[in-house]
Order: structure tokens, then sequence, then C-alpha cells
């Protein structure tokens, strides 16, 4: 039973969040009534999160460190479809955007309309993914050490590259929300260019599915009144909802 409990804890976690019947297709030899058994035991002992239909992984509460991209890349897919086909609603022609690193940043653009834009990003594989794709929105890379962990660029003279790029809408991603803490990230130099890109944006919308919600990392980038808008995956707490001046 143990060994069976583990199996189905370590497959949540590999997704992030499952429904019942992903867990049937997975583990075929249990029946349903034994697989929700295990995930209410699983969930009283405060090893997982019952769901409407399933499951999701316990927030940590405070994380020294980011999971790196390849990890996160295969958790809560169908969440990060969900906000980047909203945020994309708000992408006007003839504007200069961010978009920030991650994999909800990631399916933001891929699904990027292929219209004049100026586009700024830090993400390495965000830019090419823009220039290898579309033909019409222009590329700003902003330079500086590479993360691997993070896919993206964070270096202190990263920020002075700023100063005269100016930014719409700033399309930004967090690793965890905390109603303390804030909108916050694993890295220093990652939450320092973030900061410098929410005070430089004329409009921010923040990107952030509900796994992310009670985890809290150590540096803080930005706070509810620093969103314009706020985009989740239908499960974001009504505190968080109801302190954002425009919800999708």
């Amino acid at each position: 039973m143990f060994e069976r409990r583990e199996a189905i804890r370590k497959f949540i976690e590999a997704k992030g969040e499952v429904s019942i019947g992903e867990l049937s297709a997975h583990f075929t030899s249990w029946s349903e009534m034994t697989l929700r058994r295990d995930l209410a035991a699983l969930a009283q002992e405060k090893r997982i999160i019952l769901t409407r239909g399933g499951a999701r992984t316990v927030p940590s509460r405070y994380g020294l460190h980011e999971d790196i991209y390849s990890e996160r890349e295969q958790r809560n897919d169908d969440a990060k479809q969900l906000i980047a086909g909203k945020a994309v609603e708000l992408v006007e022609p003839d504007t200069g955007i961010f978009i920030d690193s991650g994999t909800t940043a990631m399916a933001l653009a891929r699904i990027l309309p292929d219209v004049h834009l100026a586009v700024i990003t830090a993400a390495p594989n965000i830019a090419l993914e823009i220039a290898m794709r579309k033909a019409k929105p222009s590329v700003i890379m902003l330079g500086g050490t590479l993360s691997r962990d993070e896919i993206a660029v964070s270096d202190p003279e990263v920020v002075k590259n700023l100063e005269n790029l100016n930014i719409d809408t700033a399309f930004m991603a967090a690793s965890g929300y905390d109603d303390r803490g804030g909108f916050t990230v694993g890295s220093q130099l990652g939450a320092l260019l973030k900061r410098a890109v929410v005070k430089r944006a004329r409009k921010v919308v923040m990107m952030l599915d509900s796994s992310k919600v009670g985890t809290l990392l150590p540096f803080t980038f930005a706070r509810v009144e620093d969103v314009d808008v706020l985009i989740g995956d239908g499960g974001l707490p009504e505190n968080l909802q109801k302190s954002c001046p425009e919800i999708l």
C-alpha cells in the first residue's frame, strides 16, 4: 500500500496537477475506487491537495530555489495554455511588449500573432521562438549572464538596457505568490530585472497559475498594487482576485 501511494504521489508531483481520469489511465492495475481512497489518504497526510476531480501538489511554503526549466515545462500544461490564450488577447499590434522568462511565457510566445510588434525579452528561447516562427515582430534580446535553470539572462547590467526601452505591456510570470510576500522568484538577479520591467511598463499583466499560490520564494519583485491585469487558470483565491483591478 505504501509503495502504491508513493507511486501516485510521485506521479502527481511530476505533473503538478492530475485528474482521476489521468491517474486511472496511468495506473491501469488499480481501480478508480482504490485511487480515490489513496488520494484521500495522501491528502489527510498533507502530501497532496485534493481538487475537483483530481489532486495537485502541495506548494512549498518557502522554497530556496526554483526547479529547473525542463522540470517545470512538464507541469500544469493545461493551465499554461489557458493563461497564454487569455494573455494573447491583450497583445496589440504596433506596440512594444516585454515577455518574461518561464514556461507560461513560452506558451504565450508560441501563439503570439504574426503582427508588427517590438518584443523585448531576457529569455533566449523565447527570442528564438519568435524570431524563427514569426516574420513581422522585431525581437530585442537583453544581454547578460545566462541562468541555465531559468533559461534567462540575469545580470545587473541588464537593468541598464531597459533605461532607453519603452514597454507598453509587460507580460510577467511569477514562481510563487503569497499574500504577505507578493509575487516572488528564487533568483535575486532575476527579481532585479523583473522589478525594473514592472516599473518601466505602462501596463503590467501578471500570468499566474493556481499551483503557485501559497509558495513563497526569497525575492519579491512585485505586489498586487503593481499589477494592472491578473490572468489565472480559474483557481486563484478570491481575496487575490478582489485585490486586482482586472481579472481574466
